[in-house]
Parts: structure tokens; C-alpha cells; sequence
């Protein structure tokens, strides 16, 4: 075992996933190219069974698995996977992802065939059981949104494989030398929105992002819930997101007041009102900590004009509220609006 030397190391966190790691580890068993795969897996200290679940397959997968004391967050555990891996490229994933057989054999013909001169980056689809689209490919707005407007949609049978603006932190295959010089996920965001500020760091280097309709992942989810955490997390991270990486957002401050007093309207429609309230006051109270942050970065890297992203708003960012033809209406106008900027 100690002699294997893999092509791919598959990593992902896990976090008290007894119900999914079943079906997700059975998939990687079945791979058509086991023999080139290592498995890293990060546990973010799980109280449910997911270790010993994880331990159980020692003997048929070439796993390593890293437990950890506290809940680290999705891109930090990610991180320190990569720097235990030793394959070429790394994949990374989430602990409810199923493989299908041929899933690296595919991913590795594209690469060869996109690569050419330059290094390139590939995010192969995602699909909630049931087909849906989860990711097929997703966008960076001017205003922080980071999303695939596809979702829910049928996800094609015949291989598309295009550009995307942002890739999928729930399906990365990326060098594993490229990942590490990146810098790898900023741990700020804990959970959401690291995917996006890599995307960002990786448009600034010039690397073409390809996403694919086959290949793809399933999801062992059949749709995509928007809890009270998720909400709060997808909020936050959104300012934190912008504040960190665009560089002239001053001049969208009368967009964000139009699109915030939208937001605070529909967060009272869905009973997130409070958690909105309580968004806003911890980011002004980390007004300080922010600007740092936002020093820290233009010293690090060159910031992202607001020009070079995405400037139309899709339905589904109304989510329950996407068949109301007041919001749909609003939706409009403010795409009006961003025409203007």
C-alpha cells in the first residue's frame, strides 16, 4: 500500500455523513480506474459514525484519513487535503457526491483535448438524484451573486463542454501543483462562496475554467434546501466576497442600496428578517477586520473591476418567490438598471 503511487487523489471533508459516505464510497469502488486513485478524506470531528464508516473500506480503497478536533469548515479541511496528496491532479468533492464508472477516464480525455498550451481547470456537472441540474456551469455577478442559472433544468445527454465563469468546489479537478500555488480555498468563507473567490483568483491568472455535461456527479440530494445557516452563510460571504476581490464596488452602492431594501422585502416574505438584521450588524461591527481584509488583498493580487462580471439577474435567484410577477416584474427593472452601469 505504502508503494501506490496514484494519477488522482479524490479529497472532501466529511462531517457526521453516515447517511451518505454508503453510497458515496461504494461509487468510488467502482470506478473503471481504481488503480490510480487515492482517497483523502478530512474529518471535520464528526459525532455520528462516519469514521468508522470511512474506516471500514481501509481494505478495498487506498484511503488516508485525517481527523480533526473541531469543525474546520469546508475549505480549510479541503486545503489541508490537498497537502497530503500525492497524486498529479486532485478532485475535489463533497461526501453526498456518487461516481459513475467511466467519471476520470472522461474527465482526463477532456483535459487532454482543452489543454493545448495552457493549464486549464475542468468542473464537471452536478445533478440532484432525479436529474435535475444542481451545477452545469455557474456566473459571477457585479453584485456578488454566484450561481447556476440552469438549476433544476435537465441536464443534456450528449457531451457539452463549454467555458464557465465560476467553478464548483463540489466538483474540481484541477493539478495538484496549480491548486497549492492558488493559494487553495480562503478559509474566511467557512462553507459558500470559497469556490467563487477561487474562480476569481483563477480568472485573474488567465485559466480557461471548463465545465461538461458528461462526465457528471449525482447528488445525493434532490434538491437544494435554504436553511437558516445556508442562508445566513451565502449573505454574509457575499459581502465578504465583494469587499475582498472588486475593485471599484464604491460606484455600485446605489445598486446594492436598490437590491438590499429588495432583499430585506423578500427576507420578511420568507421569515428571515432577523437573520438579515443580524447579517448587517456583523459586518458593520466587523467594519475594521473587512477593510483589512480588503488591504490585504490588494497588496496580495490585483482586484477585479466590477466590469469583467456578470451584469444580468436569472429567476432563480428569486427562489420561492420566482413565480410572484410583482418580483419577476422588479427583476426586470433592476436589469434595466445594470445595463446602466
Amino acid at each position: 500500500m505504502h508503494d501506490f503511487v496514484p494519477k488522482i487523489s479524490i479529497i472532501f471533508p466529511s462531517y457526521n455523513g453516515e447517511k451518505f459516505l454508503h453510497r458515496n464510497l461504494d461509487s468510488i469502488k467502482q470506478l473503471s480506474n481504481l488503480n490510480e486513485i487515492e482517497l483523502i478524506i478530512v474529518d471535520n470531528n464528526s459525532k455520528d459514525s462516519s469514521k468508522e464508516i470511512i474506516k471500514s473500506y481501509s481494505k478495498t480503497l487506498h484511503i488516508k484519513l485525517v481527523e480533526l478536533n473541531n469543525n474546520v469548515g469546508f475549505g480549510k479541511a479541503c486545503n489541508l487535503g490537498a497537502t497530503y496528496a500525492k497524486g498529479e491532479f486532485i478532485f475535489i468533492t463533497n461526501q453526498d457526491m456518487l461516481f459513475i464508472k467511466n467519471f476520470f477516464q472522461e474527465v482526463l480525455i477532456i483535459y487532454k483535448n482543452y489543454k493545448k498550451n495552457q493549464e486549464i481547470i475542468i468542473s464537471p456537472a452536478i445533478v440532484f438524484e432525479g436529474n435535475g441540474i444542481h451545477y452545469f456551469g455557474a456566473k459571477i455577478h457585479i453584485l456578488g451573486f454566484s450561481y447556476s442559472p440552469n438549476v433544476g433544468q435537465k441536464l443534456p445527454h450528449k457531451q457539452i463542454v463549454v467555458k464557465t465563469q465560476r467553478i464548483s468546489g463540489g466538483s474540481l479537478f484541477i493539478k495538484n501543483e496549480l491548486f497549492l500555488k492558488l493559494g487553495g480555498f480562503d478559509s474566511i468563507y467557512f462553507m459558500y462562496y470559497e469556490d467563487t473567490d477561487l474562480s476569481l483568483s483563477i480568472l485573474r491568472e488567465g485559466i480557461k475554467m471548463y465545465t461538461t455535461s458528461v462526465p457528471y456527479l449525482i447528488h445525493q440530494k434532490h434538491e437544494w434546501n435554504f436553511n437558516d445557516f445556508r442562508y445566513y452563510l451565502l449573505e454574509r460571504n457575499r459581502f465578504i466576497l465583494i469587499f475582498k476581490n472588486i475593485s471599484n464596488y464604491r460606484k455600485l452602492i446605489p445598486l446594492f442600496i436598490i437590491i438590499e431594501l429588495i432583499l430585506i422585502f423578500q427576507s420578511i416574505l420568507i421569515r428571515k428578517f432577523k437573520l438579515k438584521i443580524r447579517i448587517y450588524y456583523e459586518l458593520f461591527s466587523k467594519f475594521k477586520f473587512i477593510k483589512y481584509l480588503r488591504n490585504k488583498s490588494k497588496k496580495k493580487m490585483i482586484l477585479i473591476p466590477y466590469q469583467k462580471l456578470d451584469r444580468n439577474l436569472d429567476p432563480i435567484l428569486l427562489g420561492e418567490m420566482k413565480d410572484s410577477i410583482f418580483f419577476n416584474r422588479m427583476l426586470s427593472f433592476f436589469n434595466f438598471l445594470l445595463k446602466l452601469f
